[in-house]
């Protein structure tokens, strides 16, 4: 080999440890960066008159593990669904009180306690008007707690279809992003150019996609991932599809409340079956599949209200059976779920003269309350199932079966979102380990390239002295 041959060999060769210590640099400064992955430079050395030349790098790649991404990306929507479940769940009980840990009785079943009570007081002394104004006092103390648990509805509502909105729009948002990455990275590695932070930008969109939506990718030979529901629907193609939540049907355009593709009639709600958005579409459903699903997720909004209306129906008859007449006034509820008009009062002219009150069955008012049991068809009045199964009890039975069954229903969400977590985070974890940047590692791979540049330069040091040499010589 020529003296010019071999510096011109040690050149390429210090050009070709220059990117990589470049590339062993950016992986340290990147350490931290939870959305990047390692990169990794391909050498190949050219051969020329039959020898070996200084290596050269053919193409920089990046650390993928595409099994463990895919898996993660499922646990990513089973957690995304029960965190938004749990939220639904806990808002429930909340709002009955049911989940409260100070040792007091819940709202509800104190104000029937106190109702009952005043009950009592009337039958030891039914001469007493101060009782019977108790008697009401605390009768309409209950009839406007069932009011306002009745009255959440709208809120509670809205509340969940803001929720989807919300999702739909970063779905939206995260596909169109995806699909600009996709042309990107295709135009780019066409023409040689490294992509591998382009597509770190388009895996951290997809994971936040997989948190709204159960997904699976596929990527073609041009480097673009297309990205699907786990129920089949096509979230970015060759281009990004858009989607809008309508919340009351419009026959023909929308023929009911779902998910369409954005400016058309094709409903898609069944292809979204994970994520966040799942339970959201999940709690609002009120088909009667839903309403007789053995899940408590399932027609959450509709089975709660349904209860309440139970209660509140059960307990008109109850008092009213045993009162001889109308204690309370009750008006049913119309629709499913049930709609505001689901409204229990005192009886007009009690509440305006307690001293009208028939103080001669406050004993049989208050046992009855103690006594008369419930089948279970009557706690699903009307045959509209709402997920309570009791039987044989009494009222403080069926208020109980209600708060029992919304506190169980917040603690196995809790449990299953835990476990999620922690796969989701095991997940993480091993893609991690996998595909992010060991420190030590690159360290090493630095002080390697740092030694192999010193040696390089002393090649050229040596050519040159050689060179200056042979000048001399020829003077």
């Amino acid at each position: 080999m020529s003296l010019s041959a071999a510096l011109n060999t040690a050149v390429i060769g210090l050009q070709t440890l220059q990117s990589q210590t470049r590339i062993a640099a950016g992986n340290v400064s990147n350490a931290q960066n939870p959305e990047y992955t390692r990169k990794l430079a391909t050498l190949t050395t050219p051969v020329a008159e039959g020898l070996p030349q200084s290596a050269l790098i053919s193409s920089v790649t990046r650390a993928v593990a595409p099994e463990i991404q895919q898996d993660f990306y499922s646990s990513n929507a089973d957690y995304g669904r029960l965190q938004m479940q749990l939220g639904y769940s806990k808002e429930l009980a909340e709002a009955l009180d049911a989940t409260n840990t100070t040792g007091d009785q819940p709202t509800i079943l104190a104000m029937m306690t106190r109702f009952e009570d005043a009950w009592k007081q009337l039958e030891a002394t039914p001469e007493n008007n101060d009782f019977k104004s108790l008697v009401v006092q605390r009768g309409n103390e209950l009839a406007t707690e069932i009011r306002r648990l009745n009255g959440l509805q709208s809120e509670l509502q809205n509340r969940a279809q803001q929720n989807i909105q919300t999702d739909i729009e970063a779905i939206n948002n995260a596909t169109s992003k995806i699909a600009e990455l996709n042309r990107k990275i295709a135009s780019l590695a066409a023409a040689g150019t490294p992509v591998g932070d382009l597509e770190d930008m388009r895996d951290a969109e997809i994971k936040r996609l997989s948190d709204k939506v159960g997904i699976r990718t596929l990527e073609n030979d041009r480097g673009e991932v297309f990205v699907y529901t786990t129920g089949g629907v096509q979230l970015v193609g060759t281009t990004a599809q858009k989607f809008e939540y309508v919340e009351i049907a419009n026959p023909p355009t929308h023929p009911q409340a779902g998910i369409y593709l954005e400016g058309s009639s094709t409903d898609v709600t069944g292809g979204f079956l994970n994520g966040s958005t799942r339970a959201s579409l999940n709690y609002l459903d009120v088909t009667p599949t839903a309403l007789a699903s053995s899940d408590p997720n399932v027609g959450a909004l509709a089975k709660f209200f349904n209860q309440l209306d139970a209660f509140a129906a059960n307990l008109v008859d109850v008092v009213n059976n045993a009162y001889g007449g109308p204690f309370f006034d009750y008006t049913a509820p119309v629709g499913t779920p049930p709609d505001e008009a689901g409204l229990i009062t005192v009886e007009s002219s009690i509440t305006l003269d307690p001293s009208t009150l028939d103080a001669n069955v406050a004993g049989a008012v208050q046992q009855a309350m103690r006594n008369t049991t419930m089948t279970n068809a009557q706690v699903n009045r009307a045959g509209d199932p709402n997920g309570l199964v009791v039987a044989n009890v009494n009222i403080f039975g069926v208020a109980n079966g209600i708060l029992s069954y919304q506190a169980r229903s917040t603690a196995d969400n809790e449990l299953q979102r835990d476990s999620a977590e922690r796969l989701q985070h095991t997940l993480d974890q091993k893609y991690r380990n996998i595909t992010g940047v060991n420190i030590d590692d690159e360290l090493a791979q630095l002080q390697l390239l740092q030694n192999n540049y010193a040696a390089l330069a002393n090649v050229m040091n040596t050519i040159t002295q050689m060179f200056d040499t042979l000048v001399n010589i020829g003077r």
